[in-house]
This record gives C-alpha cells, structure tokens and sequence, in this order.
C-alpha cells in the first residue's frame, strides 16, 4: 500500500493528503495524435495538495487489476483521453497525468512491472475513442483502462443520451476483452463549468458508474476543490489556456488518481507487498 508518511488519510479532518511534484508550466507547443508511452518523469521539487477522502475513494470492482497485482505479473494501463490525458498544458507529456500515475505506482509498488500507456488524441469525442478501442486498447491487452471523456463532447453540444450510450458501448467493449474500467470525468475549468451542458454530463458520468460498476474519478468535483480551498488558483492549476493543467496540477492528479487505485486494491484484496 502507498507509504504513509507520505499520503495518509487523517480520519480527523477526513482529508487525504498527498506530495507532488510542482514546475512551472508552460503551453504545449506540438501535438501529436498516436497513442505512445510516455517517458517516466525526473524528480522535481515537492509541493503539497490534498482533497476530501470521499473525492479519493472509488467504487467499483478491479478484479483483473487486482489479481495480476497478487500474482506478480506484468501489468499494463492503459489512459484512453483526449487532450488532457495526451498531457495539453504540460510542459511535455513526462508531466501529463500518466507518466506521473506510472511513476507513483512504481515508487510504491516497486515488485510490479507496471507500464501506463498514454493513448490519448487531441480532441478527440467519445465516439472517436470508441471507434479506436479495439486498436489502442484491446490489442494492448491491459488489466485497466482509465478512460478519460466528456468535455469535448460538451463542448461540442454533443447530445447527453448519446454520449451515455457511447461510454455504456466501450465499456461494454473493454470488459469483453478482460479488462476493468476506471472512468475519469470532466476536467474543471471556468469555462468547462460555464458550459450548458456541462453539469449534465457531470452527472451522466456518475450514473454510468453507478449503472455499470465501473469506479468513477471524480476529477471535476477534485480539481474545484483544490480551487476552493485556496490550493491553487485559476492561474496556478491551469495553463495560459485556463483549460489544460500544467505540470503541477497534473502532479497532483496523478498522485490522487494513484492513491485511489491503491485503496481500491487494498479494499478489494489487501496492500500489494
């Protein structure tokens, strides 16, 4: 399990408290769209963010996660994105969320051979992401797929019914390959919340993981906390696009979305010796 001095749930003030690395953040200049794995990171220098437990804990069964963990076997992950799982903001994709997923769950579970594949494309809508399953993830053969989606889809006025559909379908595909699911939700971001359509797609996030099963990463409610409570602000957590995260921010996500897999597994099956 994750190393208690340095994330710990204090059941006194019910907040989980986690370091991260912290860099200034500049906008990303070049895209590129093929699913790639992402160098691992260099340390940085170490700042502190922390969210409510309840936003930490997920829900959701990770049995194939879980049992190639106990036995010992190679395991892959793979992130399905769009731009904010590519790593837009960051000053390059070593500090996007899953390179910095991938180095914590190293550190902390340092007996498994673990790989977070990056399959993220700019821009992409759910319906993309769904359309290239078979080929960035299926043929991956991963134990856990994060899938990242929602904000484009919004902001493209993409009709909410579809979109739920469209996520129940891929993970419909995903878990016929043998894969479990993690979903991550929409980004917060002003303009993100400014959106019509945004808190419905808030809300359809959460209900496709409570009609599924499938643990849900609730980025949107985590990343306005950090904001509320004074941790960041609009122009520290984002990038000048005030849309993507910049290096600390996706730090910081990182290690959150680690510590939620971490208590995940010890919940299902006990702490990963």
């Amino acid at each position: 399990m994750l190393k208690r001095h340095r994330i710990r749930i204090d059941s006194g003030v019910d907040m989980a408290r986690l370091t991260f690395a912290a860099v200034a953040a500049v906008t990303l200049s070049a895209l590129w769209t093929a699913p790639v794995r992402a160098d691992q990171p260099k340390p940085m220098a170490v700042k502190t963010c922390s969210a409510p437990a309840d936003l930490v804990m997920v829900e959701g069964p990770l049995n194939h996660f879980a049992k190639a963990l106990r036995a010992g076997q190679p395991v892959t992950i793979v992130a399905l994105g769009s731009s904010s799982t590519w790593g837009a903001g960051a000053t390059s994709r070593a500090n996007g969320y899953p390179a910095r997923l991938e180095a914590e769950l190293r550190s902390e579970w340092p007996g498994v051979k673990l790989e977070v594949v990056n399959a993220g494309v700019n821009g992409d809508l759910a319906a993309d992401m769904l359309g290239r399953i078979d080929r960035d993830v299926v043929a991956r053969k991963p134990q856990l797929v994060i899938w990242q989606t929602g904000v484009n889809d919004a902001m493209n006025g993409v009709p909410v019914e579809r979109f739920r559909d469209e996520v129940r379908q891929g993970i419909a595909r995903i878990r016929g390959a043998g894969a479990d699911v993690m979903l991550l939700d929409p980004q917060y971001a002003p303009r993100v919340e400014r959106l019509p359509l945004t808190k419905s797609y808030v809300d359809a996030m959460q209900a496709i993981g409570a009609e599924t099963g499938v643990a849900l990463v609730q980025r949107f409610r985590v990343m306005k906390h950090l904001i509320d409570s004074a941790q960041f602000t609009v122009a520290t957590l984002f990038n000048a696009d005030q849309l993507h995260l910049n290096d600390s921010a996706y730090a910081c996500l990182g290690h959150l979305m680690a510590l939620s897999l971490d208590r995940a597994v010890e919940h299902q099956s006990g702490p990963i010796r």
